[in-house]
């Protein structure tokens, strides 16, 4: 079995999600703590540019975004399956669901709480990342309130879901939907204090279901420092991509493209297209500190275009 190693900080929900695929799975894993605001110059040859978080390697394999991480898992994993009930499709439209309406606010709700003790630069990058203005602290404060609210409407959708009885959303096994909707919770409800906590009490099916959820573990964890993650790259070679497939408007294989996401953070990634698949582009790049290396993207939320 290859080494697992993820890039991340403990505090991220998108890294929880990671480690919470990881326990899934129950892998053994290599963990490399990244800083939570830019710079990160141990990242960054690895991925390019890419600075989100987290990222997961596999040799000299880079994987973008908790997506693809769970795929690839799954198709190196397969059991136990991400998919016990509804298939891939029901989780895909509940990781979208979470993703979309139930991320921003629960995690506008955590941050407001704790705002004051979160240093400036936290709110600088990430407003830089966004390619907007930040919110000043004592405004993003005075909307908790609203950010409760926005939020609680959500866990009014999650308490009818669960009020059945289930024990998972889509039956009694967990699986990647519960994953995927768990994670910005968790933030909110197990990683920002006592307030944020108190927001759950009116949803007790709620808060049992990301209990069960954090209950799946986080796999087996072993420090690694990031110097020993780009040697680890740098002594591997890239595995033979597997067959493409041929799909419109998609990069073709051999071409030179440009990689940013779709949500406009700045750094781009360059590369030649070396595999392509209904979920997947994968792009070859060298770096000095790291060799070789294939960078493994996710078509939906990228944008792709053509490269000099």
């Amino acid at each position: 079995m290859p080494d697992y190693i993820l890039h991340q900080y403990d505090a991220s929900p998108f890294a929880y999600k990671a480690r919470l695929c990881m326990g899934f799975k129950k892998l053994a894993w290599r963990a490399v703590e990244i800083p939570m605001v830019m710079p990160k110059p141990l990242l960054m040859p690895l991925t390019g540019g890419y600075r989100k978080t987290p990222v997961m390697q596999i040799g000299a394999d880079i994987y973008f975004d908790t997506s693809l991480i769970a795929a690839e898992l799954e198709r190196r994993n397969p059991d136990p399956t991400f998919y016990p009930a509804g298939g891939e499709a029901m989780a895909q439209i509940f990781t979208a669901w979470a993703d979309q309406n139930l991320f921003l606010p629960a995690a506008n709700f955590s941050l407001s709480l704790v705002a004051d003790k979160l240093p400036p630069v936290f709110f600088e990058d990430r407003a830089k990342m966004m390619n907007r203005p930040a919110t000043p602290v004592d405004k993003m404060k005075a909307a908790t309130p609203l950010f409760k609210m926005q939020m609680c409407l959500q866990l009014d959708r999650l308490a009818n879901l669960l009020s059945d009885g289930r024990d998972f959303l889509l039956g009694p096994k967990p699986g990647l939907a519960d994953i995927a909707v768990a994670h910005p919770l968790w933030m909110a409800a197990k990683n920002s204090g006592k307030r944020s906590a108190a927001a759950f009490d009116p949803y007790p099916a709620v808060r049992a279901w990301i209990d069960r959820v954090d209950a799946i573990g986080q796999g087996t964890r072993t420090p690694m420092s990031g110097e020993e993650a780009l040697a680890v790259a740098k002594a591997a070679t890239p595995e033979t991509p597997r067959a493409s497939e041929e799909i419109e408007g998609a990069p073709k294989l051999g071409s030179r493209i440009s990689v940013v996401t779709e949500d406009r953070t700045p750094e781009p990634v360059v590369g030649e297209v070396v595999f392509v698949a209904r979920n997947e582009v994968a792009i070859r790049r060298s770096a000095p500190e790291t060799g070789e290396v294939v960078i493994h993207v996710p078509r939906a939320g990228f944008v792709f275009r053509p490269a000099a």
